[in-house]
């Protein structure tokens, strides 16, 4: 049975995107790989970001002004947590040699079921509800510049440099569109990568512990076992537990620092988008697009926040859990491993962004934060 769970496979989403981002080399042609990922890091990672900046200081109107805070902090930070996660990409190889060890220690019908029908449903629907998130925002934006364009206002997507004149020549201008076209669908592409990994391996990461408590309170319950066949059932319990907590770690260590500028970046960014929305939009396409921005920059630190508390509460869980076996037939082997687990069972776990907790709390923070931000630029504007 375990043959037939794979969980990696969840994140192929993941890999393939890696793949054409230039942060997963190939077996065959590597250096063509590496000249491939060189110039396109140069040019969209680092380069469309920079053109937005430069292109912030040569706006002439508040409408460009506060249109382009918002895509810039989003561009420049997608940058930064593309990096962050490429520097620590070898921690990924421990999380999912852990995740294989878990899927061949599920060796029932019933615990295949549960991993399929519980565990990875959810971490699905996050990659997918995110991509699609993310696509419609781009087509939503390419439509918003058409629907203008064709008002008589050809405009850029985003206020960004360019080393040539763009208003007077037609040719410039779609050799400058294409380039907006073509990077943010790269930056999207990275978006989709970055902001749904946290969130989908903290949901995975859960449900893990969650079966991890199914199957440790259990223990002792069935008459055909005997005392030592429940004492070993409890000490693969105790290896699977020390397993996810080191999956945690490896976690943290990932996104630690992004998610930490991201909870801040959030709330600056949401208050950004709001006023632009109130103050400045005019046209239907636009109100739309920005909309959905506003569900995406939501989006990109709600679902890692709540899954970061449903995980804090299954890893307290796991200390109820240890209660629930029928630990007073065990034998006094049993019973001192007991002990010792509960006591540091005891603690509370989570994942931490330096200074805050990844949970709800976070996200209320960043909200609240946001709030007070746009409640003083409307009062002072």
């Amino acid at each position: 049975m375990a043959d037939e769970l794979n969980t990696k496979a969840l994140f192929k989403t993941h890999f393939v995107a890696w793949r054409i981002l230039g942060m997963l080399p190939p077996t065959k042609y590597r250096p063509l790989y590496w000249m491939y990922s060189v110039f396109l890091n140069l040019a969209v990672t680092i380069g469309y970001p920079l053109h937005l900046i430069v292109g912030l200081f040569t706006t002439t109107t508040a409408y460009e002004v506060v249109q382009n805070i918002a895509i810039n902090l989003t561009c420049a930070f997608c940058a930064m947590k593309t990096i962050a996660i490429w520097w620590r990409f070898n921690k990924l190889d421990i999380m999912f040699e852990i995740i294989q060890r878990q899927d061949e220690r599920v060796i029932s019908e019933e615990g295949v079921a549960y991993v399929r029908n519980v565990v990875h449903p959810p971490v699905r629907r996050i990659i997918l509800a995110f991509t699609i998130l993310c696509s419609v925002i781009a087509a939503s934006g390419e439509s918003s510049v058409l629907f203008n364009g064709l008002l008589g206002n050809w405009t850029l997507m985003h206020k960004g440099y360019f080393p040539f004149d763009i208003s007077n020549n037609t040719r410039n201008y779609a050799i400058a569109h294409l380039y907006q076209i073509i990077g943010l669908s790269y930056m999207i592409l990275q978006n989709v990568v970055n902001d749904t990994f946290a969130a989908s391996h903290m949901c995975l990461l859960r449900g893990q512990v969650q079966m991890l408590n199914v199957r440790i309170a259990k223990i002792g319950h069935d008459p055909k076992k005997s005392r030592e066949q429940n004492n070993q059932e409890f000490l693969e319990c105790i290896k699977i537990h020390k397993d996810l907590l080191e999956y945690r770690r490896q976690l943290e260590e990932i996104i630690s620092v992004y998610m930490f500028f991201q909870i801040l970046v959030a709330a600056f960014n949401m208050c950004i988008i709001l006023v632009f929305i109130i103050l400045f939009v005019k046209d239907v396409f636009t109100l739309i697009y920005y909309i959905l921005y506003f569900s995406a920059i939501v989006f990109e630190i709600l679902p890692s926040c709540y899954y970061g508390t449903l995980l804090e509460d299954e890893f307290q869980d796991f200390a109820y859990a240890l209660f629930s076996c029928n630990w007073p037939d065990q034998d006094v082997g049993f019973k001192k491993n007991l002990r010792i687990v509960a006591e540091f069972a005891s603690r509370r776990i989570y994942v931490t962004a330096w200074l805050f907790r990844v949970n709800n709390n976070a996200f209320i923070i960043a909200v609240k934060n946001a709030y007070a931000l746009f409640a003083l630029v409307m009062k002072v504007k």
